[in-house]
């Protein structure tokens, strides 16, 4: 049970840690980093962008993405979907 339980939390700390996502060092605030990848058997397992040192969870802070609201109407209303009609489209011929 507790080998499971500990494959949860290494799959969380995946998921959270994954990479592109981004953070910023407890040491440095305010300087935002891309996680470059995330290794579980490293030790420690966070590598970041542009820092050639190995980080640990610990040592960041993760900055939350912004979701897009799809069903706010302000943001609806500034999709524009292409138009495609049956007839504007070019007839071509066949290949023998």
């Amino acid at each position: 049970m507790a080998f499971k339980m500990q494959a949860d939390f290494d799959r969380q700390e995946a998921l959270q840690y994954r990479a592109g996502q981004r953070v910023e060092l407890k040491q440095r605030p305010g300087v935002v980093y891309t996680i470059a990848e995330y290794d579980p058997m490293m030790v420690p397992p966070v590598w970041l962008t542009n820092d050639p040192q190995p980080r640990y969870p610990e040592e960041l802070n993760v900055i939350p993405s912004q979701v897009m609201d799809w069903f706010r109407p302000e943001f609806r209303s500034r999709i524009q979907y292409p138009v495609c009609r049956l007839n504007d489209r070019s007839k071509q011929k066949a290949l023998v």
